[in-house]
């Protein structure tokens, strides 16, 4: 705990927030020669024997993508448009592309109705900045798609200045889509239940691995968010789990970060990493393993294309207030997913079912 506080401070001094901590781009995490010798010296840098889980017990997935709708905010291009176009090639049966960009919305569900069938793909317009866009946008999707069962939502996704009046309220994006999208696919509000992904990347944790404090590229405080509404909304009421997945440049070993970093002489900018990664494809192998498999409140680490790791990682946090996390559960390895075939035909599989063309305020009141 006392870490933790000193860690606290040291943010609230740099950004007068702990929990958004917005100059992080100006330190350099690394570890220092000392600390690497006492690495060195320990032997951490040995080479560990990673423990296969036990895949023949594995229960029936949670939640498949063959014949479900989904809602991806700010699919128009990135983590968004990869995810939508995997979970169409998995045999979904309509995505909804939810984007501030109405051009590049709709160049994005040309490029997937083109690749998977007419209307398998639709745009609606939703501005996150915009009380008013923010539900009308996710209702307007719920009317034309009947029921929604996931809800995937591209943190990193760049928005472009809102024209609409700009929400009074001071609660951030993911907390705002998480509350639309429990009513929309909540039992308790009439929905079929499912599943809600927030994705943002993640740079490092520190005070790795036993008390993990996450530094995120965006400023949006993604997993401690998820967990809270986890905690207070229960998945036996709302039929929904609630997942952070978290896409990263390092290599899962080099995903601890020093509590205190160094500065950067001059705050030369152009030479920090770059922090989003750059390669999206590798997002649909952790999407469908989320799916099926990741617990309400759950945070996964999406390691980088060129890892040996096909699944994502699960993060572990203390499990109560003052306590540690024990590196030993970071040794067993999780099952990969069937990847074959590549893609399914939703055509066959699904039962048909018309977009709604027509829908009224009177047909959302009535859901």
């Amino acid at each position: 705990m006392r870490s933790r506080r000193v860690t606290s401070f040291f943010f609230d001094l740099l950004n007068k927030s702990p929990r958004f901590p917005r100059k992080t781009e100006w330190r350099q995490f690394h570890a220092t020669s000392v600390l690497r010798r006492k690495k060195k010296k320990g032997g951490d840098d040995e080479l560990k024997i990673i423990k296969p889980g036990n895949c023949a017990t594995l229960s029936t997935p949670l939640l498949e993508p063959s014949c479900k709708n989904a809602i991806i905010i700010g699919g128009s291009d990135g983590f968004g448009f990869a995810a939508a176009d995997h979970l169409l090639c998995k045999g979904a049966r309509n995505v909804a592309i939810a984007d501030d960009d109405p051009d590049q919305g709709q160049a994005a569900v040309e490029k997937l109705c083109n690749s998977y069938g007419k209307d398998r793909a639709l745009f609606v317009h939703y501005d996150i900045k915009s009380d008013c866009h923010i539900e009308a946008g996710l209702k307007h999707a719920l009317c034309k798609l009947k029921a929604v069962h996931i809800l995937f939502n591209d943190i990193d996704k760049e928005r472009h200045p809102s024209n609409s009046p700009i929400s009074s309220k001071r609660e951030n994006d993911t907390a705002k889509t998480l509350r639309i999208g429990l009513k929309l696919l909540g039992k308790n509000y009439g929905g079929p239940g499912g599943v809600i992904i927030n994705c943002a990347s993640i740079f490092g944790f520190m005070g790795w691995p036993q008390d993990p404090y996450p530094i995120y590229c965006k400023k949006e405080p993604v997993i401690e968010i998820t967990r809270d509404f986890a905690e207070e909304y229960s998945t036996e009421e709302t039929g929904i789990r609630v997942v952070a997945l978290c896409p990263t440049n390092k290599q899962f070993r080099d995903i601890g970060l020093p509590d205190f970093p160094e500065s950067i002489p001059n705050r030369q900018t152009d030479r920090l990493p770059i922090c989003i990664p750059t390669a999206k494809y590798h997002i649909g192998t952790a999407l469908s393993y989320v799916l099926a498999w990741a617990g309400n409140g759950s945070a996964w680490l999406v390691e980088p294309a060129i890892s040996v790791h096909q699944v994502p990682r699960l993060i572990h946090f203390p499990e109560t207030e003052g306590g540690k996390v024990d590196p030993a559960v970071y040794e067993t390895q999780g099952c990969t997913v069937k990847l074959e075939p590549p893609c399914a035909d939703a055509s066959k599989s699904c039962t048909p079912q018309k977009i709604g063309k027509g829908c009224t305020m009177k047909d959302l009141k009535k859901k």
